[in-house]
C-alpha cells in the first residue's frame, strides 16, 4: 500500500509536470505568435501595409509560416501606392526564439517564399531631397538567414508618370546563402550582404525609352556567371513607321542575340559609386541591322567617342575580354525617295575587346580586334585601340581590305554617293592616328581597272560629262611601284556631331580619294 501509494503520487506529480510544461508551451508558442505578429505588423513605418490571411507558429520546431501575404508601400508624402508584393506563402524555418525575444537579432535557418507577385512604381526625379530621411527604414534587430528560397515569382515595374509597362521579369527563383542586414546595412545601396547566388527568369521584357525596347527567353545567374538566352534589342516601330515618330535622325535597330554570357560577375560600392567587375564575356552568333532615314533633320547633338562615354560612365566598370563570334552586321540608309536604300554587311564577324574599363587605378588601353567579310566576301580587318583616361581620346586603328570586287557594294554607293565603281581591289592597307579633333595617316592600295562613273539624280542614268572629267584625275592602278601599290596620306577632321564610325569613314574616305587621284608615291 505504501508503495502504491508513493507511486500515484510520482504519477500525479509527473502528470502535474507535464501539464505545466504544456501549459508552459502553449503560453509561449502564443507569445512567440503575438511576438511575430507584433513586429511584422506593428514596427513598419506609417507609409507601409501589411496583411496576412494566416500564421501557423511551431515552437518545437522552430516555424513559423504566414499565407496570403499583401504587401504595400505607398508614397511617403502621398496616398498613391508605390508598390504591392503578394506572396501565396512564406515559411521561415529554424528561428531561434531566444534570440528573437531577448536578443537583437533574429536568426533563420531558412527562408521559403512562394509565388511572389511584386508590382512596384519606379521613382520619378526627386526635386525636394528633405524627404531622404523619412524614407529610411529603422530596423530594430539584426536579421541572419541561412537561406532564402524564392520559388515562382513575377516582378513588374511600371513607370510613375503614365503607368506603362518599364520591366517584367516571369517565373523568378531565387537561392541566396548566408544573408545578414542590419539597421545601418538596409538603407545602403546595397542593403543585405550575402554568400552565394543563383537566380533564374524567363520573358524578360525592359523598356529601353520611347523608341527601343528590350527582351530575353532565359536570364540565369549561377555562382557569379550570368547567362541571358534570346536576347532582343529592336526598335518599338518599323522602318517606316520609325520615321513618322521622329523629329531628326535616329538609327532603327534590330539585334537579335541566342547567347550572351559572362563569368564571374561582382559589385559593391566605392565612395557611394557603384562598381562592377566581370570575368570573360561571350556573345555568339548575333544578328545586328541597322537603318538610318537620312531624309529626316541631321541630329546635331554632340556625339561622345567610345573613350569619353567610358570615361565617363556613372559606374565604374571593368570587363577584362569580351569574344564575338559567328556573328552579322548590316547597316543601310535612305537617302532619296526614288530608290532602294543601300545596304553594306559585314558577315562573319569574329573580334575580341580587351579592357573595358574606367579604373582609375588601371592604365591598360581598351583595345578591339575584328575580322569579318565584307559584303559576305571580301576579308576585311580592323584594329583599334584607345586609353579611355586620356582627356584628349586619342586612338589609333588600322585595317585591311583583300580581294574586293567593287560591283558587290555599288547598291550602296548609288544609293548614297551617286557613284558605279568598277574593278577589284587585291589589297588595301590604312593606318589612323587621331583624337577627338582630328587625324592623320596613311594607306597603301594594290587594285586593277578600278573606274568610277558619276550617275545623275535619278541614279539609274550615268552623268557622262562628270564620269569623263572625274576619268582624267583617276589613275585605274596601272601606275604603282615594282611592287604593285599606290600609296596615298590620310588627314581628316571630326564632325562632333557624328559616331566614331562617321569618323572612321572619313579617314578611310580621304584615303582612298589621296591614292586613287594622287601620284600614288609613298
Amino acid at each position: 500500500m505504501h508503495l502504491q501509494r508513493i507511486g500515484k503520487i510520482i504519477f500525479r506529480v509527473f502528470l502535474g509536470l507535464l501539464i505545466v510544461a504544456a501549459l508552459l508551451m502553449l503560453s509561449v508558442q502564443l507569445m512567440a505568435k503575438k511576438s511575430i505578429a507584433n513586429f511584422v505588423e506593428t514596427k513598419l513605418p506609417s507609409h507601409m501595409q501589411l496583411e496576412y490571411k494566416l500564421i501557423d507558429v511551431n515552437v518545437l520546431t522552430g516555424t513559423a509560416k504566414f499565407k496570403t501575404i499583401d504587401f504595400r508601400v505607398r508614397a511617403v508624402d502621398s496616398l498613391k501606392q508605390v508598390t504591392r508584393l503578394q506572396i501565396g506563402s512564406l515559411e521561415v524555418i529554424g528561428l531561434g526564439y531566444w534570440q528573437f525575444l531577448f536578443n537583437k537579432k533574429i536568426a533563420l535557418k531558412s527562408l521559403n517564399i512562394e509565388k511572389p507577385i511584386l508590382k512596384s512604381y519606379l521613382k520619378e526625379k526627386q526635386t525636394d531631397t528633405s524627404q531622404t530621411d523619412s524614407n529610411k527604414i529603422g530596423l530594430l534587430k539584426q536579421i541572419y538567414i541561412d537561406e532564402i528560397n524564392v520559388a515562382n515569382g513575377d516582378v513588374t515595374l511600371l513607370k510613375g508618370d503614365n503607368d506603362s509597362l518599364a520591366m517584367k521579369l516571369d517565373s523568378v527563383n531565387i537561392k541566396i546563402d548566408n544573408v545578414t542586414t542590419n539597421d545601418s546595412l538596409i538603407n545602403s545601396k546595397i542593403p543585405v550582404a550575402y554568400g552565394s547566388f543563383k537566380f533564374e527568369g524567363t520573358s524578360l521584357y525592359a523598356d529601353l525609352g520611347p523608341y527601343e525596347s528590350l527582351k530575353a527567353g532565359k536570364v540565369k545567374v549561377d555562382e557569379g556567371d550570368i547567362t541571358i538566352s534570346d536576347l532582343k534589342i529592336k526598335s518599338k516601330y518599323s522602318k517606316t513607321k520609325l520615321s513618322w515618330h521622329l523629329h531628326k535622325e535616329r538609327d532603327y535597330i534590330d539585334l537579335q542575340i541566342p547567347e550572351v554570357s559572362f563569368e564571374h560577375i561582382d559589385f559593391g560600392i566605392i565612395q557611394k559609386k557603384l562598381w562592377v567587375s566581370t570575368g570573360t564575356g561571350k556573345i555568339k552568333g548575333a544578328t545586328l541591322e541597322m537603318y538610318r532615314d537620312k531624309l529626316l533633320p541631321d541630329d546635331t547633338e554632340r556625339k561622345k567617342l567610345y573613350s569619353e562615354a567610358l570615361r565617363k560612365l556613372p559606374i565604374q566598370l571593368d570587363i577584362p575580354k569580351v569574344e564575338i563570334s559567328d556573328s552579322y552586321i548590316a547597316y543601310s540608309e535612305r537617302v532619296n525617295r526614288e530608290t532602294s536604300p543601300g545596304k553594306i554587311i559585314f558577315d562573319d564577324v569574329h573580334a575580341e575587346i580587351l579592357e573595358i574599363q574606367n579604373v582609375p587605378e588601371k592604365n591598360e588601353k581598351t583595345s578591339v580586334t575584328a575580322k569579318a567579310l565584307l559584303m559576305g566576301e571580301a576579308p576585311i580587318t580592323l584594329n583599334w585601340s584607345f586609353n579611355a583616361k586620356k582627356e584628349s581620346d586619342a586612338f589609333t586603328a588600322s585595317g585591311t581590305v583583300k580581294n574586293f570586287h567593287s560591283k558587290n557594294i555599288n547598291s550602296f554607293l548609288e544609293s548614297n554617293l551617286r557613284v558605279r565603281a568598277k574593278g577589284e581591289i587585291q589589297e588595301l592597307y590604312f593606318t589612323i592616328s587621331g583624337n577627338s579633333i582630328s587625324s592623320s595617316g596613311d594607306m597603301k592600295m594594290k587594285y586593277e581597272d578600278f573606274k568610277f562613273s558619276v550617275l545623275k539624280k535619278d541614279r539609274l542614268r550615268i552623268n557622262k560629262l562628270l564620269t569623263a572629267i572625274g576619268s582624267l584625275f583617276v589613275n585605274d592602278g596601272s601606275n604603282t611601284d615594282e611592287n604593285g601599290y599606290r600609296y596615298g596620306g590620310i588627314k581628316a577632321e571630326r564632325d562632333p556631331t557624328k559616331s566614331f564610325f562617321n569618323y572612321l569613314w572619313l579617314n578611310v574616305g580621304d584615303g582612298l580619294t589621296s591614292t586613287i587621284i594622287g601620284n600614288g608615291k609613298k
